[in-house]
């Protein structure tokens, strides 16, 4: 088991330029499918990790400067199956629908600020 973190402040690009953050996933799942007989990893992304990692198996498959040059069957020979969780991948639909209802409380005083402003 292998966890990855990455700073989401930076884009995606920008966390391969300052911490390598692509690189070491990349050389992290290379050594799992050696040390594994081969086989494909089973990767399990949360959240705006969803996107970080549709955007890391772009990034993988493409020459390099601008990516990181394993060729076009790189994901198809290491990867067995991606498990999504919680992916934006429609945007955050309920949090509009929490602004207009009384759902969360937190949000409460800006629902009347959202409401007044389209009426």
């Amino acid at each position: 088991m292998y966890m990855a973190a990455y700073d989401w402040r930076l884009s995606f690009q920008n966390t391969e330029v300052r911490d390598q953050t692509l690189s070491r996933i990349k050389s992290n799942i290379e050594l799992m499918v050696a040390t594994n007989g081969g086989n494909g990893v089973v990767v399990i992304p949360h959240s705006m990790g969803v996107l970080y990692f549709l955007h890391f198996m772009k990034w993988v498959e493409a020459p390099p400067p601008m990516g990181g040059g394993g060729g076009p069957n790189w994901c198809e020979n290491h990867i067995k199956a991606v498990m999504n969780i919680g992916g934006p991948f429609l945007g955050v639909p309920k949090a509009v629908a929490g602004l207009f209802t009384s759902e969360a409380k937190d949000v409460a005083v800006a629902r009347y600020k959202v409401i007044d402003s389209f009426i």
